[in-house]
C-alpha cells in the first residue's frame, strides 16, 4: 500500500479483495495510483468525475478503488489514538536543528515546506523542506536526497540556493534553502499585464537558469508554473526555479542511494510532461525533456492555456493521458487564440497589454514556430539546449532570423526589411529607392518650376505658366510611374516563391540572381534607384559569402557614382571601399590594394584625417599591406591608426580595442612576440572590463590571445584558453553559431599541437557537419573546414578519406571561388600530393602542370 499524506490514517486490510494470481504487479500499482489520487480530492462530485475518467470501462478497477475509499471513510480514526509521538507531523514553534518552524507554506509529493527562522550561526528566514510522514520508504528517501544534492550542485541567481541539510530527531531528512516568496510565473505575468515581449524577456531568464542546471548534469523533469516563482528584488522581477525533487542526473549518480524509476511510474506533471517521459520505454530521458516542458510553459504564457486542455487531461485515464501526450498534436498558439470567444479574447489581450485584434498577429510566425519546435513529439527535432531556445527568442525580439522557422525567401526578406541592416537589407534598399525615386522626381519638378518663376518677360511668363501646369502634371505622372516601376520590381523579384511548383525552397542567392537579371532591363530609366540597388545587392552577395557575384554589381555602382558625383564624395568613397572588400574576399588582393591606396588620401581630403571613415580606410589599407607581405608598412600604419583612434575615441572604445588586436597581430608577424602577447593580454583585460566576460568580442580577444600563446610556444595555456572559449561560445552563441564553430576549429589546432590527433579529428568532423548544415555545402567556410579535416585524415593515416575529400573540395572551390583563386590553387597542390602518396603519379603530374599554367597567367 502506498504511503499516506500527513494526518490521514491508513485503511484497514482488505481480505475480501485479496489479489489473485492473475493480478500483476502493474495492476496493483494501477489500483494504488488511482486510489491515492482520488483520496486527495475532497469533493464527492469531483472525485466521481475523476474516477470515471481514470478507470474508463474498467469496472473491476473502479470497484476496487471505491472499496478502498469506503474503507478509508468508514474508519477515520483508525490508529489515530495509538499513534506514536515519533510519527506526529511537525508543528509550528517546533525546533529542528538550528531552525524554528513558523508556518507550513507548501506540500509536495514527498515533502512539506515550512518557513523557518535560523537561529545560528546567522539569523535569517529560510525555507525548510522535510520528508512527509509515511514517505520514509527507501525509494522516497533516495529521491529526497537526490533533490538536496541537485540543489547543492547549482549556483545561479534564478535557482533557489540550498543552504543546509540534515535529519530531524525522528530521523527524517530535511534540507534548508533560501526562502522564495513569490507567485507562479503565469499569475505574475497576468496580474502585471505584461506584454508578449516582456513575458518573453522573463522567460528567457528561466531558460538560462535551466541551462545552468543542465550544464551541472541535472534535468528538472517537472518544470511547470508552480515550480517557477517570480519575486521582486529592488523593484525588478526575478524568476526562481524551485523543486528539483524529481530531478535526474545526466552524468553519474547524485547520491550513493539507488533511485529506480519503476516501469509504469510517470515522473512529472502530465500537462507539462514530454512524450518520452510518458512513454515509459527504455529510452533514456535527457535535457530535451525539459525543453518540451519549457515549450508548454511558453505556450501557456502566450495564450493562457496549455497545449493539451486541462479538462481533457482531467477526464482521461492514465493510459489515455499517455496516448494524448505521445500522439495528439496541439494547435499553434496563434490558432489557439483564434478559437477564443469575444470575452476570452478580450481578457487574454488585456492581460498581455494589447488589443484583441492584434493578439493573433503577435503570435503568428516566429512565436508559433519557436513554441512548436519546443513541443515536437520527436525530441531530435526540438532545440538541443535551453540556451538555444533563449537565443532564438532573442533573435525574434531583435527582428533577426530564427532557426525554428524554415528559411523561405519570403520570410528571410521580411526580416531584412524590418531590420534595416545593410548587409542583409536588399528589400529595405528597394523601399528606400522607391522613396528616393519619388523624391527625385518631385525635386526635379520644383527645380523646373523655380526656374520658370524667375522669368521677367510677361509673354514668357504666360507661356511658362502654361508650361508649369504641363510640367506639374508630367512630374506627378512620372512620380506615379516611378512608384509603380519600383513596386513592380519589388513584387516580382522578392515575392515569396511557391515551393510546391518544383518541390523545393528557393534560396536567397537565387532570388538575388533573379533581381540582378531584371535590374538593368526594368530600372534603366531610374539611375538613382538602380545604383542603390546595385550597391545593396552586391553587399548582400558578399555577406552571403559570394564575393565573385558581388563584384560586377559593385563595379557598376562605382562607375555610376564616379560619373554623376565625382571621386570626392562620401557615397563614392563608400562604393570604392565596398568594392575593395569584395576584391579582397574573392582573392583579387592586388585590385583591393590598388583601390584602398586611392581611398585613403581621398577620405583624408573629404572627411579629415581623424574621421572614423578615414581611420577605417587606414585599417583596410594596413590589411592589404599585410597581405602583400609589406609587413613593416602594415605595422607602421596600424600604430598610426591606434594613436589617432585613442585620441578620437578614448583608450577603451571598442574601435580602439579592434585596432589594438590588429596591431598585436602585426607585432607577432614581425617577430616582436613579447609586445604582441602583452597587447593581446591588455586587449582581453579591457574587453572584459568594457564588454563583460561573455561578450562575443571578448571571446574573440581570448582567441587572439591563444594565438599569441601559440607563437610564444605556450601551447598548454593556449589549449586551456580555447577550451574556455568554446564552453562560453556554446553558452552565449549556441552550438551552431559561426563563432562557436571557429572556436571548435581553434581547439582542434591546440589538440593537434598537443599530439591529441584523434580529439582534433573528431572536432573537425563535427565542424564540417555543422558548417554544411548552417552555411551550406558550397560556402567558403565550409570548404575551409573540408581542407582542415583532410589534413587530420592524413595525420591519422586515413589517406583514402583525405584524397576523396580533397577531390570534392577542389571541384567546389573551382565552382565557388574560380580557377585562379589562391585557395583553389592551394587545393590543387594538396590534391596532387595526395595523388602522389596514393601512387597515382600521372594524375599528380597532370594536376601540377595545370597548376603551373594557371600561375603563369596570373
Amino acid at each position: 500500500m502506498p504511503p499516506r499524506p500527513p494526518g490521514r490514517p491508513a485503511p484497514p486490510p482488505r481480505p475480501a479483495v485479496a489479489p489473485t494470481a492473475a493480478q500483476s504487479d502493474g495492476r496493483l500499482r494501477k489500483v494504488e495510483e488511482v486510489f491515492i489520487a482520488a483520496l486527495e480530492i475532497p469533493n464527492a462530485q469531483a472525485r466521481a468525475a475523476y474516477l470515471a475518467g481514470a478507470c474508463g470501462d474498467d469496472a473491476a478497477l473502479r470497484a476496487e478503488v471505491e472499496e478502498l475509499l469506503a474503507a478509508d471513510a468508514a474508519q477515520p480514526d483508525f490508529l489515530q489514538g495509538a499513534a506514536d509521538d515519533a510519527f506526529k507531523a511537525e508543528e509550528a514553534g517546533e525546533t529542528i536543528g538550528n531552525y524554528k518552524l513558523r508556518e507550513q507554506i507548501g506540500e509536495g509529493g514527498f515533502g512539506t515546506v515550512w518557513v523557518a527562522d535560523q537561529e545560528m550561526p546567522v539569523r535569517r528566514r529560510v525555507a525548510l523542506k522535510i520528508i512527509k510522514l509515511g514517505m520514509d520508504t527507501k525509494e522516497v528517501i533516495a529521491r529526497f536526497e537526490q533533490e538536496r544534492q541537485a540543489l547543492a550542485m547549482m549556483d545561479h541567481p534564478n535557482i533557489a540556493r540550498v543552504l543546509d541539510a540534515g535529519a530531524t530527531d525522528k530521523g527524517r531528512p530535511y534540507f534548508v534553502m533560501e526562502l522564495v516568496r513569490g507567485v507562479k510565473i503565469t499569475e505574475y505575468c497576468d496580474d502585471q499585464q505584461l506584454s508578449t515581449q516582456e513575458r518573453l524577456a522573463l522567460f528567457i531568464t528561466v531558460c538560462q537558469a535551466v541551462q545552468h542546471a543542465h550544464q551541472k548534469g541535472i534535468i528538472h523533469r517537472d518544470l511547470k508554473p508552480s515550480n517557477i516563482l517570480v519575486t521582486i528584488n529592488d523593484g525588478v522581477a526575478v524568476p526562481k526555479v524551485i523543486d528539483f525533487g524529481v530531478a535526474k542526473a545526466t552524468h553519474g549518480r547524485l547520491t550513493d542511494h539507488t533511485v529506480y524509476t519503476q516501469f509504469s511510474q510517470m515522473i512529472g506533471t502530465p500537462l507539462y510532461m514530454s512524450p518520452e517521459q510518458a512513454e515509459m520505454t527504455s529510452l533514456d530521458i535527457d535535457t530535451r525533456s525539459d525543453i518540451y516542458s519549457l515549450g508548454v510553459l511558453l505556450y501557456e504564457l502566450l495564450t493562457g492555456h496549455t497545449p493539451i486542455d486541462t479538462e481533457t487531461m482531467r477526464a482521461a485515464g492514465m493510459d489515455e493521458i499517455r496516448r494524448i501526450i505521445r500522439e495528439v498534436d496541439p494547435p499553434r498558439p496563434s490558432m489557439r487564440v483564434k478559437t477564443f470567444d469575444g470575452a476570452e479574447m478580450t481578457t487574454a489581450a488585456k492581460r498581455r497589454h494589447t488589443e484583441p485584434a492584434k493578439l493573433h498577429g503577435t503570435l503568428r510566425g516566429d512565436l508559433d514556430w519557436i513554441v512548436m519546435k519546443c513541443i515536437e513529439k520527436d525530441r531530435k527535432r526540438r532545440y538541443d539546449t535551453a540556451n538555444g531556445l533563449a537565443l532564438d527568442l532573442q533573435r525574434h525580439l531583435a527582428n533577426e532570423v530564427v532557426v525554428a522557422r524554415p528559411p523561405t525567401t519570403g520570410y528571410l526578406l521580411g526580416k531584412l526589411i524590418r531590420r534595416h541592416r545593410l548587409a542583409f537589407a536588399a528589400g529595405a534598399a528597394i523601399i528606400a529607392s522607391l522613396v528616393l525615386g519619388i523624391a527625385a522626381a518631385t525635386w526635379m519638378y520644383f527645380r523646373e518650376s523655380d526656374a520658370r518663376k524667375r522669368a521677367t518677360d510677361a509673354e514668357k511668363k504666360t507661356a511658362e505658366t502654361l508650361a508649369q501646369v504641363t510640367t506639374e502634371r508630367d512630374a506627378k505622372e512620372q512620380a506615379r510611374k516611378n512608384a509603380e516601376d519600383i513596386s513592380k520590381f519589388l513584387t516580382e523579384v522578392f515575392q515569396s516563391p511557391d515551393p510546391s511548383r518544383d518541390g523545393r525552397t528557393i534560396t536567397v542567392a537565387e532570388t538575388l540572381d533573379k533581381a540582378v537579371k531584371k535590374l538593368d532591363a526594368d530600372l534603366v530609366t531610374h539611375p538613382r534607384q538602380q545604383v542603390n540597388l546595385q550597391a545593396t545587392l552586391g553587399e548582400t552577395y558578399r555577406a552571403l559569402g559570394l564575393p565573385r557575384q558581388a563584384i560586377p554589381l559593385l563595379e557598376k555602382a562605382l562607375d555610376t557614382h564616379l560619373k554623376y558625383c565625382g571621386a570626392e564624395r562620401e557615397c563614392t568613397l563608400a562604393a570604392m571601399n565596398n568594392l575593395a572588400n569584395s576584391y579582397d574576399d574573392a582573392g583579387r588582393r592586388g585590385d583591393a590594394f590598388k583601390l584602398r591606396e586611392e581611398v585613403l588620401p581621398l577620405s583624408r581630403k573629404v572627411n579629415g584625417p581623424e574621421h572614423r571613415v578615414t581611420l577605417m580606410a587606414m585599417s583596410n589599407l594596413a590589411n592589404s599591406y599585410s597581405d602583400a607581405n609589406r609587413k613593416d608598412e602594415a605595422l607602421k600604419l596600424r600604430e598610426e591608426v591606434l594613436a589617432l583612434s585613442r585620441k578620437v575615441n578614448g583608450p577603451e572604445h571598442p574601435d580602439v580595442l579592434t585596432v589594438m588586436q590588429n596591431l598585436a597581430l602585426s607585432y607577432g608577424i614581425a617577430g616582436r612576440l613579447d609586445e604582441a602577447l602583452k597587447m593581446q593580454e591588455e586587449v582581453l583585460t579591457l574587453k572584459r572590463k568594457v564588454l563583460g566576460s561573455e561578450h562575443p568580442d571578448t571571446l574573440g580577444a581570448m582567441s587572439n590571445l591563444a594565438l599569441s600563446y601559440d607563437a610564444a610556444e605556450r601551447q598548454d595555456e593556449a589549449l586551456k584558453l580555447r577550451v574556455e572559449v568554446l564552453t562560453l561560445s556554446r553558452k552565449v552563441n549556441g552550438p551552431e553559431h559561426s563563432d562557436t564553430l571557429d572556436a571548435m576549429h581553434n581547439l582542434a589546432i591546440s589538440y593537434d599541437a598537443a599530439k591529441r590527433k584523434e580529439e582534433a579529428l573528431k572536432l573537425k568532423e563535427e565542424v564540417l557537419a555543422l558548417r554544411r548544415k548552417v552555411n551550406g555545402p558550397e560556402h567558403p567556410v565550409t570548404l575551409t573546414a573540408m581542407n582542415n579535416l583532410a589534413v587530420s585524415y592524413d595525420d591519422t593515416g586515413r589517406r583514402d578519406r583525405a584524397l576523396k575529400l580533397r577531390e570534392e573540395m577542389l571541384t567546389l572551390r573551382r565552382k565557388v571561388l574560380g580557377p585562379k583563386h589562391p585557395d583553389t590553387l592551394d587545393a590543387m597542390n594538396a590534391l596532387a600530393v595526395s595523388y602522389d602518396e596514393a601512387g597515382r603519379k600521372d594524375e599528380a603530374a597532370k594536376l601540377r602542370a595545370e597548376l603551373e599554367a594557371l600561375k603563369e597567367k596570373k
